[in-house]
């Protein structure tokens, strides 16, 4: 054991020195404070017994420098003049292990030196055990993050959010209002943008964002893919016998399976007037009856509505309801179109193309500049659901694993396609439309409309709806006419 004497009196610091060197110790003298904080620095010893009475610097500077500046670990035992209380509480404050009054008693020096070096040894096992003990928290930790880790990718691939990822800044503002509107329930939230953005996702993404949703249900409902009788049922659910072909004990509605949840409902801009105002007084009064019912049912949902056009204008065009737009847009979020945050389209394209390759056994391996050059360059109309599916083809077609552009040169054609489809005139035969001389079979002219029109919009009948200026209610109207 090294023990620093700083010692100013040297008869004393001789005869210490010889007392600590007869008991086995490694003993360094120095005459005052500033000696002996360089040796401190050069010696390292193990323990430092100081006198607090010396020139130049004093001990209790000398002791102050070592635990409190520089909050080393060493023991110091200081030593005071008969009746120097108040040093020696100071002493004991800066964080000395021990004081002894003068004359020394060299037993009571033993003593101190040997109880000093035993709680060193004490606090050396307790920082080895600690460090051994944080190793191995610390690797417990790493394992346990690897299967929080897999469970989290299977629960993301569960609730259809493993493919989501964002990299520009438009996105990391969307994802950011997302997390933000996930804190409160109570806020409707309506998601704009155009199809195939991922508004679906960015909602999911607003419900199980929070740890308190993580279990609890999400419904989704389309509100262009059924009439309104049966959105209706679907929505509030009915009693037995409330209409033809109802359920004999009735069902339960997706509000009440929603309950604790969230209801998603998508296309909110199709859902008919009529039922507009229904679901306004169940947002505001939290409580419905079924079709049929006579017993009102109380109800604890999250509405996540959902657009591809604009409700403002559809509000406008008198064809949604300016008091329930107010009500579901509380929260308000634009997923600007793919073609706006130009960031997302390789690291996109990358992750699509990996996870489509690995599903057909094969292995991607890279997209050639001129390959990303067209994807870069390309407007991407169907969004990020056009760059999955695209990546979706070339995997299955390539063999190779190197993505050249000619691989997705496909994506010209259909895009000429839907600007002639666009932008072509219209036409009934082969020329523009004129009204014939020998009269005309209108009924025939009307279906022939319309067939046309469904073929422009590709079967979409609420952007077919829109483009011959009437309700969808009134097109299904004349689409089941027409097949009858």
């Amino acid at each position: 054991m090294k023990i620093l004497l700083v010692e100013d009196e040297p008869d004393v610091s001789r005869s210490l020195g010889m007392f600590l060197q007869k008991l086995g110790y490694e003993v360094r003298n120095v005459p005052d404070g500033e000696s002996g904080l360089r040796e401190f620095h050069a010696g390292k010893p193990d323990l430092v017994i100081t006198d607090i009475r010396m020139p130049n610097m004093s001990g209790l500077e000398l002791l102050r420098r070592i635990k409190i500046v520089e909050k080393s670990p060493v023991d110091v035992i200081v030593i005071t003049g008969h009746g120097d209380l108040d040093n020696a509480v100071t002493a004991l404050k800066y964080g000395a292990f021990d004081y002894l009054q003068k004359p020394v008693n060299v037993k009571e020096l033993a003593i101190a030196i040997e109880r000093s070096r035993e709680y060193t040894c004490l606090r050396n096992r307790y920082l080895q055990l600690r460090d051994e003990f944080n190793e191995k928290v610390e690797n417990g930790i790493k394992a346990i993050r690897g299967e929080a880790e897999q469970l989290r990718r299977a629960y993301l691939q569960e609730v259809g959010l493993d493919e989501f990822c964002f990299y520009s800044e438009a996105m990391c503002k969307v994802v950011r209002a997302a997390e933000t509107y996930s804190m409160d329930r109570s806020i409707p939230v309506l998601v704009e943008g155009e199809s195939g953005t991922g508004k679906e996702v960015i909602a999911r993404y607003i419900h199980y964002f929070s740890v308190v949703n993580m279990l609890s249900p999400f419904i989704a409902l389309n509100s262009a893919s059924l009439n309104m009788d049966l959105f209706e049922s679907e929505l509030l659910g009915h009693e037995p016998g409330a209409f033809t072909g109802a359920l004999r004990n009735g069902r339960p509605g997706k509000l009440e399976a929603a309950s604790g949840g969230t209801v998603f409902l998508d296309e909110v801009s199709e859902m008919p007037l009529q039922l507009q105002a229904k679901l306004l007084r169940v947002i505001e009064e939290k409580r419905f009856f079924r079709i049929g019912g006579l017993q009102e049912i109380p109800v604890d949902v999250r509405f996540i509505c959902a657009s591809n056009r604009s409700l403002r204008q559809a509000v406008e065009e008198k064809q949604f309801r300016l008091d329930l737009y107010y009500r579901i847009a509380m929260g308000y979020i634009h997923v600007p179109p793919l073609r706006d945050r130009k960031d997302d389209i390789m690291p996109l394209a990358h992750r699509f193309a990996q996870r489509a390759f690995k599903r057909r056994g094969k292995r991607f391996q890279s997209f050639s500049p001129d390959a990303e050059s067209f994807l870069l360059s390309f407007s991407w109309p169907g969004n990020v659901r056009q760059l999955k599916n695209t990546l979706e083809r070339v995997a299955l077609m390539n063999m190779n694993g190197f993505v050249e552009a000619g691989d997705i040169s496909f994506l010209e054609e259909i895009n000429r396609k839907e600007d002639s489809d666009r932008k072509g005139p219209f036409t009934l035969g082969s020329d523009p439309f004129q009204l014939p001389p020998e009269g005309i079979d209108l009924d025939a002219l009307v279906q022939k409309i319309i067939k046309d029109a469904l073929t422009v919009n590709k079967g979409n009948q609420s952007r077919t709806a829109r483009y011959l200026g009437m309700t969808r209610r009134a097109l299904q109207g004349k689409l089941m006419k027409m097949s009858s």
